[in-house]
């Protein structure tokens, strides 16, 4: 294969940007399918094999990365010539010292989804209040204007509304203040008080988390439904920390809160002979890696691919930052406090064992009716 980078064509371009991301964005756009252009995507990894594919977009150029190979050198920390476009790791704390209190937490709120018909709007609710408590402490439970606020001022910066980023930051910083000073033992906002942080750190410390704990919303209200539509593996969840935290892993990986990634180089970079300047963005589809035809378990509910080594080789799951394993930590024991009591059955038909999952989910559909648990756990 000669030298070079393949470059996509026009029309192929015009795709990625109705389907990925709009070429030459940094981010991610709200309610895109990157696994819409799955077929697109296939194609140009078998024509080019593998190697990143140069993009087409209104502000320059965009490198598509395909493989594994590559996917690992953009992503690799050691590597500082590839930056995340927003600051997407957290300063060090300890938070393992914490994680007793979060899983304690998760679990009390938890119950409040033992009964009646659970949807994503409920669930999200419910983890909101986790969220909080963990990074704020018990006196931000109810404080549901500071999470619509930091909604609304990612919106904001998505769009590039700088007028209206500058109102919303000022009464979100405002209202952030308040909680971190109050420094609530047993939270994140705790140890933030504990650590030579300036106030302006401190508000990015609280964000990231913040952030970061809510994103894994969709995540539970997708396994809640896998497993209410999977008796057996909700049947071994519930006897199983391990599995059940195996099938937390495989919802986000069917249907994954940031299904793109995207980096920005710092310095001139070689790709195959080719030269790119500073300030490309470099985007990986996630999505697209993870249910890669070349997977036989592509568009399956597999928690066991996370237990027997069968996903041990692959980039995606490779452990995370830290953030990351707090959330599957406190997500598997939310998930457990509601299989404690309750079955989840599944309402409807849009998730079953016996056809391919969808490729995009509405989680606006998913919903699923709690009924008490029977005297016999292993009945399901």
């Amino acid at each position: 294969m000669p030298r070079g980078l393949p470059r996509a064509t026009v029309l192929e371009s015009l795709r990625l940007a109705a389907t990925l991301v709009p070429p030459g964005s940094a981010q991610m756009t709200h309610g895109r399918d990157p696994l819409r252009c799955r077929a697109l995507l296939a194609a140009l990894e078998s024509r080019y094999g593998g190697r990143p594919v140069l993009v087409r977009g209104l502000r320059g150029r965009v490198l598509l990365i395909m493989s594994k190979r590559d996917v690992l050198r953009v992503l690799s920390r050691a590597d500082p010539a590839y930056t995340p476009v927003l600051e997407q790791h957290a300063f060090e704390l300890p938070t393992d010292v914490l994680r007793p209190r979060f899983i304690e937490i998760a679990a009390q709120e938890a119950a409040e989804l033992s009964g009646g018909v659970v949807d994503h709007a409920r669930l999200d609710a419910c983890w909101r209040r986790v969220a909080r408590r963990c990074v704020y402490g018990d006196g931000a439970a109810r404080d549901e204007e500071l999470t619509r606020l930091l909604e609304d001022l990612t919106r904001a910066g998505r769009w590039r509304a700088r007028r209206r980023q500058e109102i919303l930051s000022g009464r979100y910083d405002t209202r952030v203040i308040d909680h971190l000073r109050r420094a609530e033992p047993g939270s994140l906002a705790g140890l933030i008080a504990e650590t030579p942080e300036n106030e302006s750190r401190a508000l990015m410390q609280a964000a990231y988390w913040l952030m970061g704990l809510g994103s894994t919303a969709a995540g539970l209200t997708q396994t809640l439904a896998l497993l209410a539509a999977h008796p057996a593996h909700r049947k071994a969840a519930r006897a199983d920390h391990d599995h059940l935290r195996a099938c937390l892993r495989e919802g986000l990986r069917l249907w994954p809160p940031a299904p793109v990634l995207s980096r920005v180089t710092t310095t001139e970079t070689d790709w195959y002979g080719t030269a790119l300047p500073t300030g490309t963005t470099v985007l990986v589809p996630v999505a697209a890696h993870q249910r890669s035809p070349r997977l036989p378990y592509a568009n399956t509910f597999a928690p066991e691919i996370w237990l027997d080594g069968t996903a041990a080789d692959e980039w995606w799951a490779m452990s995370g930052c830290d953030g990351l394993r707090l959330a599957l930590a406190v997500g598997t024991a939310f998930l457990g406090g509601i299989l404690r009591t309750s079955r989840p059955k599944p309402i409807g038909r849009l998730l079953s064992p016996h056809r391919p999952l969808p490729h995009a989910i509405d989680l606006t559909r998913l919903r699923v009716s709690m009924r008490p648990l029977r005297r016999d756990p292993a009945q399901g």
